[in-house]
């Protein structure tokens, strides 16, 4: 059976699968934040282009006293509220680790981890778009339910390397 209880489905997030290996992430303390709400916290990203490539520098927070290791990112072309082009980035765990968080969750105390990627996938995009074109990133925590994911959107800086 592929539920996580007997109400809710695993859900895996839209796009394409960005690397084939899992983004390792990197522990960066902890906060303490009493979250009434079983909305995950947004997450700090930057994002830079040179042209060939877009890099991604963030940080999130898990409500879980489980050490998480690796995660898993999606890619997807969208156009955003002004037109803009825009990718949107889902980060996400196996369905084992998710479950795993979720048998530890702690409202109080939020785990920060550091995550870097880059990508220069532009196979899912419309003729004429290159990623020269993105403007927008968009990147969203991923829970096991799309209802409590979290997305925060960063304008992309263009850099030279």
């Amino acid at each position: 059976m592929n539920t996580l209880t007997t109400e809710k489905l695993f859900i895996y997030p839209p796009g394409v699968l960005i690397t084939e290996k899992p983004v390792l992430v990197e522990s960066s303390g902890h906060i303490n934040f009493k979250n009434d709400s079983k909305i995950p916290l947004p997450s700090l990203v930057e994002a830079k282009s040179n042209g060939t490539e877009i890099k991604i520098k963030g940080l999130f927070f898990v409500a879980s006293d489980f050490d998480l290791r690796e995660v898993y990112i999606n890619q997807l072309f969208s156009i955003s509220n002004y037109g803009c082009c825009k990718l949107q980035f889902f980060i996400y765990c196996d369905q084992e680790t998710s479950l795993e968080i979720k048998s530890k969750v702690n409202l109080e105390k939020y785990k920060a981890y550091t995550f870097e990627f880059k990508t220069s996938n532009a196979e899912a995009f419309p003729e004429g778009i290159k990623l020269q074109n993105i403007k927008v990133v968009q990147t969203f925590i991923w829970d096991i339910d799309p209802e409590t994911s979290r997305g925060t959107e960063t304008t992309v800086k263009t850099s030279n390397n």
